[in-house]
């Protein structure tokens, strides 16, 4: 059995789909091979994955290879029209993915979309339930080598259950303004708890203000790759922050992630599990009108009113009460 994944583009999606690529390994067992296809961002997330025998970067010229390795399912874990049109395209006889973007009629076997009812993890692990392959649970997994492994402990054995700030973003509609006051007062109580912020280059604003207003701030911004920082997030205690990468690859490996929501749902894209904490500043901030063309008509607002209304001191409790657990 010859089993082919199209999966998603960027780092925090590509976490999204780890649930389904182990559910399809283990129902099938280990006869079977699972190739998966990624964006090139998001690549790094799939690497040491046991439930996965290749890896294959997307690119134009992934149909002809697919063609030739003639596989016999072929599921398209995300929404979008290409992917179930590389499946058709490539003569696959069992095409599995959900009926999203008119693109029902490109699959053999389809779901619902249910776009703004359910999180995307529930929607991809949907694809299941046609050819009746049961899921062992929605919780999202990374996995690191052994070298891997001593880079996290050996970056993070002198900062003891730090707590990781990301205050970057994709998209500037993510990104909360007022992490300076919050990270202040937090240290009013827990001064001992070692500060790290992380990010890309593009970040280097925010970590500047960062250490301009707070003492004793680690920084590790635009200093790992996305492999070092999986292993840093890992021997750390907590993260907080926006919609994006870091928070989800937090919640993957288990550890405290607190995710900051503007113009996102956490409906659909928050972090669970018992560690997890969702706060949703559309929700108080944002009036009905201006919140419906945000998620149904208009990706995001210009003006990020939600999140710059965001007092700190709706967060620091959810910081308070995660730290007093030690």
């Amino acid at each position: 059995m010859k089993i082919l994944i199209i999966g998603m583009n960027y780092i925090g999606d590509t976490i999204f789909i780890t649930p389904i690529i182990r559910a399809i390994k283990k129902h099938y067992g280990g006869n079977c091979t699972v190739d998966v296809i990624n964006g090139s961002r998001g690549i790094d997330i799939l690497k040491e994955n046991p439930y996965i025998n290749n890896i294959i970067v997307r690119d134009e010229n992934n149909l002809e290879f697919i063609k030739k390795e003639n596989y016999d399912i072929g599921f398209a874990a995300n929404t979008s029209f290409v992917s179930a049109s590389i499946l058709k395209k490539a003569n696959i006889p069992v095409r599995v993915g959900v009926n999203s973007e008119c693109r029902g009629f490109l699959l053999t076997h389809k779901t619902s979309w249910k776009k703004h009812s359910r999180h995307i993890v529930d929607t991809i692990l949907s694809i299941l339930k046609p050819l009746n392959i049961k899921d062992d649970g929605f919780y999202t997994e990374l996995f690191l080598s052994k070298e891997e492994e001593a880079f996290g402990y050996n970056k993070m054995k002198d900062y003891k259950n730090a707590l990781i700030v990301h205050g970057g973003a994709t998209r500037i509609s993510k990104r909360y303004t007022h992490f300076v006051e919050l990270i202040k007062e937090f240290k009013k109580e827990f001064n001992d708890v070692p500060v790290i912020i992380i990010g890309s280059k593009d970040d280097a604003s925010f970590a500047n203000t960062m250490k301009e207003n707070i003492n004793d701030i680690i920084d590790f911004t635009d200093k790992l790759t996305i492999r070092e920082l999986i292993s840093v997030i890992k021997y750390s205690y907590a993260l907080i922050g926006g919609d994006s990468a870091p928070l989800h690859i937090a919640n993957a490996l288990g550890i405290y992630s607190i995710g900051i929501f503007g113009d996102t749902l956490p409906l659909i894209y928050g972090v669970r599990g018992d560690k997890a904490f969702n706060i949703e500043a559309r929700e108080k901030y944002c009036n009905k009108i201006k919140s419906f063309h945000c998620e149904y008509i208009k990706r995001g607002c210009k003006t990020i009113d939600c999140l710059n209304k965001l007092d700190y001191r709706d967060i620091l409790p959810y910081l308070v009460s995660i730290y007093k657990k030690l």
